[in-house]
């Protein structure tokens, strides 16, 4: 053999006896693309679910109740016919029976397809909460696909018939008009296009995040590792200096790099995916009269939700890393105790919190990580006790996660503590 394959063959196995590296070159990515394959499963099945649709029927003739059969023998639709006089009637019927969307048939519906003219439905998608309107969009698009068919068949008839007339008309005979209702507001826009806008806000969100935890994780671990390396922690330690000082100095610094850093990603995110007001502005109505407006509330609670993720982070990178003896081995334990945390967040750019199984909801719920990703899409809508609330639960994991680090860093175990990652003694 020659000395190159020696070379070669000796840092192979040099790299492949780091146990740290296969976690994180090869483990890893085998857990992490087919999970996040299945959460956009997930996500996926979720919009998918059955579109319940509210109808008001104002129509006497024999098209109105033509469409009424169509939308009732589609498939993932179910139709409720209720009696209402106005719009907020039907409205109200709707969210109390956890309908998304309503179909209202107007007067002389059948009369304007019976003299070749165009006949309009109105189409409202309800978005509640800090639903990002996914399933809405998809609700919409179902509808309107039952419209083409039921087109295609008026069509043929009218052709068949030798019909003279408006030829669009004849061609089309029904339109959909679109709306959007959002805090009880309605707003001339397809559901569609308004949850473009809160995709394109939401949607790099856990990516940031995703990234800031890690990075600051790692940050914070590898400086406790590094103290443990250089055997200049004991030096530390004996300081006259409270040890609570040490760790919320330690982290504090750490913050602030990592506060940078997610201020660029934040900033770049947004620059390639384009800003709310490009979005708006495609459909030339600002996001004040669509009902999603940031105010400095929304902001303030934000930052502070933030933080408080950030805080946690930290907190449980620094206690993982008291366990490793070196530079190496932290990074691999914490991505092992870091990544599971934050991974499932990602099923948030696809799917909507409140349509999720009870079970994976309040999963979600519980890891912290994930608070950051909702309190985005409640900053838009304007769903503040959902951020007391994220504000809450984060204070409390924050503070305990803080004060178990804090107490290891009190005792000895902080020197000797160890976890070889694949290491022989």
């Amino acid at each position: 053999m020659s000395d190159f394959w020696v070379i070669v063959m000796k840092e192979l196995k040099d790299l492949l006896r780091d146990k740290a590296l296969i976690f994180g070159i090869i483990i890893v990515p085998l857990i992490i693309y087919p999970a996040l394959g299945q959460m956009m499963q997930v996500g996926f099945e979720q919009a998918q679910k059955e579109t319940k649709v509210v109808l008001v029927n104002f129509d006497d003739g024999e098209y109105g109740s033509l469409l009424i059969k169509a939308l009732e023998a589609a498939p993932n639709v179910t139709v409720t016919k209720i009696e209402a006089l106005t719009l907020d009637e039907a409205l109200k019927k709707a969210q109390e029976g956890e309908h998304n969307m309503i179909v209202i048939i107007p007067r002389n519906f059948s009369i304007a397809i019976e003299n070749n003219q165009k006949a309009q439905v109105e189409v409202y998608g309800i978005i509640k909460g800090i639903s990002g309107g996914i399933r809405e969009a998809v609700s919409e698009g179902r509808i309107n696909a039952i419209l083409i068919v039921l087109n295609e068949y008026l069509a043929k008839l009218k052709i068949e018939q030798n019909i003279e007339g408006n030829p669009e008309a004849i061609l089309k005979p029904i339109d959909a008009r679109s709306y959007t209702v959002i805090k009880g507001q309605v707003v001339p826009v397809p559901p569609s296009l308004v949850s473009n806008i809160i995709t394109s806000q939401s949607f790099s969100m856990p990516i940031v995040i995703f990234i800031m935890i890690i990075l600051v994780a790692q940050m914070s671990a590898g400086t406790m590792a590094m103290e443990k390396e250089n055997k200049t922690l004991e030096t530390l330690l004996t300081l006259p200096v409270k040890r609570i000082t040490i760790v919320a100095g330690k982290m504090m610094g750490t913050a602030v790099v990592g506060i940078i850093a997610a201020i660029a990603y934040m900033i770049g995110m947004r620059n390639y995916l384009g800003s709310l007001t490009s979005a708006s502005g495609e459909i030339g109505i600002p996001l004040e009269e669509l009902g999603l407006k940031v105010t400095p509330l929304g902001v303030m609670l934000f930052v502070l939700i933030m933080f408080l993720a950030m805080v946690f982070a930290l907190s449980f990178a620094m206690l993982l890393a008291v366990f490793a003896e070196d530079t190496k081995s932290a990074n691999a334990v914490v991505s092992a105790g870091i990544m599971p945390l934050a991974f499932p967040t990602f099923i948030l750019m696809f799917a909507d919190i409140e349509t999720l199984p009870v079970a994976l909801k309040y999963l979600i719920l519980a890891i912290p990580f994930s608070h950051p990703v909702l309190a985005s899409k409640a900053m838009l809508m304007g769903e503040y006790s959902t951020m007391y609330t994220s504000v809450i639960y984060l204070s409390v994991i924050a503070a305990i996660t803080l004060s178990v680090t804090a107490k290891f860093f009190t005792t000895e175990k902080i020197l000797t503590a160890k976890f070889r990652f694949g290491r022989k003694k």
